[in-house]
């Protein structure tokens, strides 16, 4: 039941009466403007208990309104509350409801059909952030967060055995809720305040003595079921997992998820649980009564799993905990869930091999070729496979792949390929041979002041041929770095230096038009002897030597 405060409890005990109003998309319509606000659940079906359902809520509203004024889909919301003579209790809020048709006729009477926000899940689940497989609670808490709902608190607390979910690619999000119901032996449903809601057939709870107070129309009590002594859950159309024995009622629940640890945990739940039917029409209902609540009717408690609430100043209801008026059926039958879920079933068999922490496939050539091509998925790696070998792998480490790379464009580590050609913008090399270096001009920018030494220079000799014309040469030649037979020089003598700090030892003669006439001979050294000043010829300055 929905909380309800002192006041409420109060005037409800009393001779009270109700009044109801509709919020349709920010405007509300009262008593005046309503002719007719019908409202409809059944979480488990209509018939015998089906369980492993996801049901909406229905609505049906006639107003005097104008279908103008009303933008499409817009959000519905009807409220009731109690008052007598004196005093009017808090609003009660009985569902959130979105439009799906609506008609005007001659008189300017709108009728409007909404179904509450379980028709939103009708679809496939748009993203996820969950790793799958993923709890049940979990699941069911994103998916309520894609509807834009709260989830209801009850249902936590009913959600407690952890079973875990695979990734529900194949389904809609009502389905996915279905078949976690299903593991629960329960149904989702939208409550009053819009929440999302798990319901359990075997919970009951929130007895009720004095709900029906004011009598009812009509009054059927069925016989009990037999007592609860086994669970079947069909997995597919050909397997099923079963818990207990088949002496009293068994539960047969379509489920792929369903395992043998879920049979004999929802066993525990319903073992020696009765269902009770019965149906009670044109019931004076309290309003604060959801579906799953326990009533008491003429002395006989009983749990009300369908309802059609007819707002008025009485607020009348046909509740009941539905059953098949013929339950032993001689004739070979199918539900409609049934035929469904088996028909579901048959569309998804292919060619996938699933195991429980695993999914692989492989398609080959007509006939089987060694070329035939296969993935490999679970939750450790991706991998893809040719000619039974692993050519491609994707997982923590990173991807690895076996075989040639081809690309003409994109991006690798900040290197770009374009047009087939890979352009380094910044590159650290370790190790380079030079015979790789072919074509182009190395940049004299590139070296070093004074990293050029003798050693680096293969076999010590710089090949004439190699020094461009007028190229400059450092005028300090280290020890014993210049040692040639015969040295053919050009130009004046003092390019070369006069001081004998900077030329240590020369062996061999000039050759040539040296000028020496510039030469000092107190400053000129030659292999430990000193110029001394002679007398001037054609050639320059005529010269002897002496070591002092």
């Amino acid at each position: 039941m929905q909380n309800t405060s002192t006041l409420y409890q109060s005037i409800f005990a009393s001779n009270y009466w109700c009044e109801v109003k509709v919020d349709i998309a920010g405007t509300e319509y009262g008593m005046d403007t309503l002719t007719k606000l019908r409202t409809a659940r059944a979480p488990f079906g209509t018939g015998t208990p089906a369980l492993g359902k996801a049901v909406a809520g229905e609505l049906e509203l006639s107003v005097y309104a104008s279908s103008a004024a009303i933008p499409r889909m817009a959000v519905i919301r009807p409220y009731i509350r109690i008052r007598d003579l004196s005093r009017v209790s808090e609003w009660l809020p009985k569902g959130v409801y979105y439009i799906d048709t609506r008609e005007t006729d001659d008189n300017g009477l709108l009728t409007i059909r909404a179904y509450d926000a379980m028709l939103k899940a009708e679809r496939s689940q748009p993203w996820s952030e969950l790793s799958w497989p993923a709890t049940d609670i979990d699941a069911v808490s994103e998916i309520a967060t894609i509807l834009g709902v709260a989830l209801d608190s009850r249902t936590a607390a009913l959600m407690t055995a952890g079973f875990q979910i695979p990734m529900p690619a194949q389904y809609t999000m009502r389905e996915t809720l279905a078949q976690i119901a299903a593991l629960y032996g329960g149904s989702f449903v939208m409550t009053d305040e819009g929440k999302l809601r798990l319901v359990c057939l075997w919970d009951t709870h929130g007895t009720a003595d004095s709900t029906v107070g004011g009598g009812m129309w009509k009054l059927s009590l069925a016989p009990a079921f037999p007592a609860v002594t086994g669970i079947t859950f069909l997995t597919d159309s050909e397997t099923e997992v079963s818990a207990g024995t088949g002496s009293g009622y068994v539960f047969e629940i379509p489920c792929p998820w369903a395992t043998q640890a879920a049979a004999d945990w929802l066993l525990q739940q319903m073992q020696g649980f009765c269902y009770l039917p019965f149906t009670a029409q044109g019931a004076v209902l309290d309003p604060a009564v959801e579906p799953g609540d326990t009533l008491s009717l003429r002395e006989s408690l009983r749990t009300t799993w369908s309802e059609e609430l007819d707002f008025g100043a009485l607020y009348t209801a046909d509740i009941e905990a539905p059953a098949d008026e013929e339950l032993d059926h001689e004739y070979p039958y199918e539900s409609t869930q049934e035929r469904n879920y088996v028909r579901r079933m048959k569309n998804m068999e292919s060619q996938l091999t699933l195991q429980a922490q695993a999914i692989s496939a492989k398609v080959s050539r007509v006939g089987g070729s060694a070329s035939s091509f296969g993935w490999y998925l679970d939750a450790d790696r991706f991998s893809l496979m040719s000619n039974n070998l692993e050519v491609m792998r994707v997982d923590s480490a990173g991807l690895t792949v076996q075989g040639t790379v081809n690309a003409t464009a994109g991006e690798i580590g900040g290197c770009q390929i374009v047009n087939g050609v890979l352009t380094v913008s910044n590159a650290n090399i370790d190790n380079i041979n030079a015979s790789k270096i072919t074509a182009g001009t190395l940049n004299v920018g590139r070296i070093a002041s004074k990293s050029l030494t003798g050693a680096k220079i293969a076999d010590e000799t710089l090949a004439s041929g190699k020094l461009a014309d007028g190229a400059a040469v450092n005028r300090v030649i280290s020890n014993s770095a210049v040692s040639y037979a015969k040295t053919s020089f050009q130009g004046t003598l003092d390019q070369v230096g006069t001081n004998k700090a900077n030329i240590d030892t020369i062996f061999g003669y000039f050759t040539g038009s040296a000028n020496f006439s510039s030469l000092s001979a107190a400053n000129f050294w030659l292999n430990g002897y000193r110029l001394n000043a002679g007398t001037s010829t054609p050639y320059g300055n005529l010269v002897t030597w002496s070591n002092s």
